[in-house]
């Protein structure tokens, strides 16, 4: 079906502070070609009738190191397009390429190749070392003539090293993120870094402070224009590894089981409680935080860290979302965090993110309304990918094939040489 219309009881375009009713977005040839009053669509044409659903943007995970076990979790729930930020070079590429060829494997992926990190990477399948700036120079050049998309740092970089590896990467067009480790947040913005992932170096975001206090880095954020990508979720279920309520999550299907049991033998499970307890001490603070550089307008993408322990590919950017509105952002701006705001900080805002003609067909349509409860996000009823829609039993078959054979690619078995004691 290249052409056809879907009839929403309302539609929310991405962007805009409300929804619209009684309109229609006509898709053909995977593009949307008009958002028009239904009373206005041309006689014969196919209607995908969506009644008491609110169709919006696909949703966009920023913040993924993805394995092909995957692609039907993000397309179930209505995740569209994701950015793989730390994954052996060669194979995310293949992935990138596949995903574009077959819409209905997985969604669109922008991609970062290994993330870089110091002479022993912490991660090493992900990660790729380097012993001083030139050759993370060197490594980046390489990365960017293979054609990734964004350029990710790592841990073990200090000031010098990150200084140079964001030099780099801005010589040659691209934009840069970091998991920030021996470098402070501080430091990073001077540097000229774009993006910071899961408050890493934000030392005021982890502990009880003042509004002075969050101020004077929200200060630097605003004055270098660097975008914070929080991953609250992933320091929310480390934190609470243990909780039980997690196992009857019945969005688990969608998980591999080889990634199911390296969440149950996760080493911080048996491990000292403290650690345990400092995150679920920190994440309030975080959301604190959060809400505070919301307010004063940083910029803020999305993302889960997917996939560590308790997050479902695709089905933990819900939860990211209401972690957002639990920390008093309005849901209609988590929701632009997962859309428009992420198409433009993955450099997509011409492409996707939000709904316009000439925008690639990229749809979730889900039961309630998401803007007055951020909870009905889960509710999807529909999910368009480059104007194909998606079948769900065809993913969940898809799945279990995937699903007879352990993934073999970097995240799963670093997690594996990780819980297994073999680094």
């Amino acid at each position: 079906m290249d052409y056809f219309a879907l009839v929403a009881g309302q539609i929310w375009d991405g962007r805009a502070d409300d929804v619209i009713r009684d309109m229609a977005i006509v898709v053909g040839a995977g593009f949307i070609e008009s958002i028009m009053p239904v009373a206005q669509l041309p006689p014969g044409l196919h209607r995908v009738e969506l009644p008491d659903c609110t169709l919006l943007p696909g949703m966009i995970d920023a913040h993924v190191h993805y394995s092909a076990s995957m692609g039907p979790g993000f397309l179930a729930a209505g995740v569209t397009t994701i950015r793989d930020v730390g994954n052996d070079l060669e194979w995310i590429l293949q992935q990138r390429e596949r995903h574009a060829a077959d819409l209905s494997i997985g969604p669109a992926i922008v991609c970062c190749g290994h993330l870089h990190d110091g002479v022993k990477p912490y991660w090493p399948r992900m990660g790729k070392g380097v012993a001083n700036p030139d050759e993370l120079r060197l490594s980046i050049r390489h990365h960017v003539a293979r054609g990734v998309d964004q350029v990710k740092l790592y841990t073990e970089l200090d000031m010098e090293m990150l200084s140079a590896g964001v030099a780099e990467a801005h010589s040659l067009g691209k934009f840069v993120l970091a998991h920030l480790g021996k470098t402070k947040a501080e430091e990073a913005c001077r540097a000229g870094l774009n993006e910071i992932e899961h408050f890493s170096g934000c030392d005021v975001a982890w502990k009880a402070a003042t509004p002075e206090e969050d101020d004077a880095l929200i200060d630097l954020l605003l004055e270098h224009q660097v975008i914070m990508n929080p991953t609250l979720v992933v320091w929310d279920r480390l934190g609470r590894i243990l909780d039980r309520s997690f196992h009857y999550d019945e969005r688990r299907q969608w998980a591999h089981p080889c990634h199911l049991d390296i969440w149950n033998r996760y080493l911080s499970r048996s491990g000292p409680q403290a650690p345990r307890l400092r995150l679920q001490e920190a994440v309030p603070h975080l959301k604190r935080f959060l809400l505070r550089a919301h307010q004063r307008g940083v910029m803020i993408a999305l993302g889960t860290d997917t996939p560590f322990p308790h997050l479902v590919p695709g089905f933990s950017v819900h939860d990211e979302l209401a972690m957002y509105a639990d920390a008093g952002i309005k849901p209609v701006d988590a929701l632009r965090s997962a859309t428009s705001i992420n198409a433009a900080v993955l450099g997509l805002g011409g492409k996707t993110g939000h709904l316009a003609p000439g925008l690639a067909a990229d749809l979730v349509a889900v039961q309630g309304n998401p803007l007055e409860h951020i909870e009905d996000i889960g509710n999807v009823a529909c999910v368009v990918r480059g104007g194909h829609i998606i079948d769900r039993q065809h993913l969940l078959s898809s799945l279990r094939m995937i699903s007879a054979n352990q993934p073999d690619d970097a995240i799963t078995n670093d997690l594996l040489d990780y819980i297994y004691g073999r680094r």
